[in-house]
C-alpha cells in the first residue's frame, strides 16, 4: 500500500491544532510499521516542499511530485533533480511548447499577477487572481489558449490560508492524478488497489475521484465533498471529519483494515 497525500491543508498540522501534531508522529510510526510507501503530492515547488519537510517533522518521502504534477522527483537520490522520463513525456505532449511561450501568447486581465519566480517551472506557469473574479477570468484564459491552439489545460483554486485566487496552466491532460498514476506505474504498483491518495483543495479533485481509495480531509471545501457524492467513484472515497494529518491517519488506518474497494462514507 501507499500513501499519496497533499501537503498543506491535508498531511501538515493546521495551525493551533495539538490533535494534528501528535496524529501525525502516530502517522509516522504507523506507516512504516505496516509497509506503506509515502509520496508527497503537492502544488510547491521543491525547495518550498523540502523546507515543510524540516518546518513541520514530515516523514520522508520516497518520492516527490511537486509543481502541481509537472515535475517528479527521486527522493531517495542524492541528487534531487526532476525525472527526465517524465520530463520527455511532458515535452512530447506539450509539442515544443513551454511555460515561457505560453506567457508570451497570454493576455492577462488587470487583476491576475504572476506568481513569484520559484513557484513557476518548465511545463507550469502560475497566477494570482481575485477570488471573487476566479470563474469569469478561467474562462477567458480557456478561450486564449483555443484561439491560440496551445496545449494546455487550467486548473484553479483558492488558496484557503490567504483568500487569492490560483491559476495553473500545466500541460493539457496533466495535473496531480496524472503524475501519481505515471509514477505507480514505473515504479510497479498498482493505482486503483494500492494507492490511497489523500487532498483537501481544487487541485486534488482529480486525483480524489481517479479511481484509487481516497481521503477527502474534514477541512475541505465542502462544495468538494458534494460534487464528489454525484460520482460513481464515490464509494472510493472517505470523508472524514476530522481535520487534516488526523483524517489522513484517520482514513489510512481504515483502509488498511478494509478490502481493496474500501468504502464511503461521503
Amino acid at each position: 500500500m501507499w500513501l499519496f497525500t497533499d501537503l498543506d491543508g491535508t498531511l501538515i498540522p493546521l495551525d493551533a491544532s495539538p490533535q494534528n501534531v501528535s496524529d501525525l508522529q502516530e502517522l509516522k510510526r504507523f506507516l512504516p510499521k505496516h509497509g506503506i510507501g509515502l509520496v508527497f503530492v503537492t502544488g510547491r515547488h521543491l525547495q518550498s516542499t523540502c523546507q515543510a519537510i524540516e518546518e513541520f517533522a514530515l516523514p520522508d518521502p520516497e518520492w516527490i511530485i511537486c509543481d502541481v504534477g509537472t515535475t517528479v522527483i527521486d527522493a531517495s537520490s542524492s541528487e534531487l533533480v526532476p525525472d527526465p522520463d517524465y520530463m520527455n513525456e511532458l515535452a512530447n505532449r506539450t509539442g515544443g511548447w513551454n511555460a515561457e511561450r505560453l506567457v508570451g501568447e497570454l493576455k492577462l486581465p488587470r487583476s491576475v499577477r504572476l506568481q513569484e519566480t520559484e513557484k513557476q517551472a518548465n511545463f507550469k506557469i502560475s497566477f494570482y487572481a481575485n477570488a471573487s473574479e476566479l470563474t469569469d477570468i478561467v474562462s477567458e484564459f480557456k478561450q486564449q489558449l483555443k484561439n491560440a491552439d496551445a496545449p494546455y489545460g487550467i486548473i484553479s483554486s483558492v488558496d484557503p490560508f490567504t483568500g487569492d485566487g490560483l491559476i495553473d496552466f500545466l500541460p493539457a491532460g496533466v495535473d496531480k492524478a496524472f503524475a501519481a498514476r505515471w509514477l505507480a506505474e514505473q515504479i510497479g504498483v498498482n493505482f486503483e488497489q494500492q494507492v490511497i491518495y489523500a487532498g483537501d483543495s481544487g487541485n486534488d479533485f482529480a486525483a480524489l475521484t481517479s479511481g484509487c481509495r481516497s481521503i477527502l480531509v474534514g477541512n475541505a471545501d465542502r462544495s468538494i465533498e458534494s460534487q464528489i457524492k454525484t460520482l460513481p467513484v464515490a464509494g472510493n472515497v472517505f470523508c472524514s471529519a476530522q481535520t487534516a494529518t488526523s483524517a489522513v491517519l484517520e482514513g489510512v488506518r481504515r483502509f488498511h483494515v478494509l478490502d481493496a474497494a474500501g468504502r464511503s462514507d461521503c
